[in-house]
């Protein structure tokens, strides 16, 4: 990704220009010059505005006129000739911009989420990535320095397409968690909610209850689906004194829900702070550092998986449907709970984790979805 700026000088000056010095040094007039040269005056006067390019001959009889090389004469014209050649078109501009704002965002996926409109040049498009930033002015340098604590605190496959793009969804994210408003923060009671998390796995309507006592507790929560190359599963940061949690529905199963929820109720309790100020969360990472591991552990605590293990140790090699219905009644757990640690253990194939998976953004009330057309 680009990030240094092209630099060249303001003005480059032409054969031409020396020309005129040793012409004033020896206060010779155009036409004296081109009967010098041996040339016609609109010749001489073509060489002198840049228009005429300084050809081998031109050179020679500028090089004994002048009592220079003709090689000076060359090197000049073609230095020119090159500045003139690297100034860019508008239509190159254009280009700069537009695969400067490609390269930090994905303009097309934006677009079809509706956080921006879609735009008919690059004049609307600037215009409209203003507005999403909330800034006056597209400063690339000021707007990758934005993406370095990202780029620290991941794995190296983390690269910095994947940090900008993270970095934008972030920003969307903090844009949705401004329009909402919830009570004080109650640290205590979402530390008792916490501990009874399992239990809302099995009520019927459990999930909306959950979130529904979380907002109570001072806790915004939505649904903002990620952008592409991002990898999201959810989120966890603070907007103003309000902690938030974010489901991205990147997997759309209850396991992986209440897994993500688990685990940035974790990072709330124990995590953010002002050196970590927030977690964006992708649980298929390979690499993940101390905190990410302990969100890990407390998630697996409260959604009972040791327990899991334990209760089904002697009939994992011959599982049945009933053995897990059973296991989820002795738990006090969903079904889709048990599948999915088994499966992420590996110790059941994945495709049974459409067992018991109902698609949980159907079942989490609309006014926690974000509107994406």
């Amino acid at each position: 990704m680009a990030t240094t700026q092209k630099l060249r000088p303001a003005v480059k000056f032409g054969p031409g220009y020396f020309i005129k010095e040793q012409m004033e040094y020896r206060s010779w007039t155009q036409d004296e010059l081109a009967e010098v040269m041996g040339m016609t005056s609109k010749h001489v006067n073509a060489i002198l505005k840049d228009k005429q390019t300084i050809t081998l001959d031109t050179a020679k009889v500028l090089a004994e006129v002048f009592d220079t090389s003709p090689q000076y004469w060359i090197n000049l014209d073609s230095n020119y000739r090159l500045w003139l050649n690297d100034i860019p078109s508008e239509k190159e501009k254009q280009a700069e911009l537009k695969a400067n704002i490609y390269e930090r965002m994905p303009v097309r996926d934006m677009i079809a989420k509706n956080w921006i409109p879609a735009f008919a040049d690059v004049h609307e498009l600037c215009e409209n990535i203003l507005e999403f930033w909330n800034c006056k002015k597209l400063d690339f340098e000021q707007w990758d320095k934005q993406i370095t604590p990202l780029l620290a605190r991941k794995s190296e496959s983390f690269n910095q397409y994947k940090a900008s793009y993270t970095y934008t969804w972030y920003h969307k994210a903090m844009m949705v968690a401004s329009t909402y408003t919830v009570p004080a923060f109650d640290k205590k009671g979402l530390t008792a909610l916490y501990d009874d998390l399992h239990n809302y796995t099995i009520q019927e309507n459990g999930i909306n209850q959950f979130l529904e006592k979380l907002n109570q507790l001072g806790v915004i929560f939505f649904v903002l689906p990620h952008l592409q190359k991002t990898y999201l599963d959810g989120a966890a940061f603070y907007y103003e004194n309000s902690p938030v949690i974010v489901y991205t529905g990147r997997y759309k199963r209850i396991d992986n829900f209440w897994f993500t929820i688990a685990h940035e109720i974790a990072h709330i309790l124990y995590h953010l702070d002002e050196k970590n100020t927030f977690f964006l969360d992708n649980f298929r990472e390979e690499e993940v550092n101390d905190l990410e591991t302990e969100a890990n552990q407390r998630a697996a605590e409260k959604l009972k998986y040791q327990e899991i293990i334990a209760y089904l140790q002697t009939k994992l090699k011959y599982l049945s449907t009933n053995d897990i219905e059973s296991c989820a009644q002795h738990l006090a757990i969903h079904p889709a709970l048990i599948i999915g640690k088994l499966a992420f253990d590996k110790t059941i194939s994945y495709a049974n984790q459409r067992l018991y998976n109902e698609e949980v953004l159907e079942l989490i009330d609309a006014k926690y979805l974000v509107n994406n057309g």
